[in-house]
């Protein structure tokens, strides 16, 4: 067999790539979907909250300043 050496190592190993290619397909879905989007920060914020990735919060608000 051709590719025998791989087969085992996949079924063997513990490493697997199926998050990064979970989150590659939600991103083409959201893709797919996003015609209606203005600009390339609405795309961003869209992959964002379904990914349910928050942005790192600061203890210092310039608008307080």
């Amino acid at each position: 067999m051709k590719n025998k050496d791989k087969i085992l190592n996949a079924l063997e190993l513990p490493y697997s790539n199926i998050k990064l290619e979970a989150t590659n397909n939600l991103i083409k879905v959201i893709k797919r979907n996003a015609f209606g989007f203005r600009n390339f920060d609405n795309f961003k914020t869209r992959i964002l909250i379904a990914l349910n990735i928050k942005k790192e919060r600061t203890d210092l608000v310039l608008s307080r300043l």
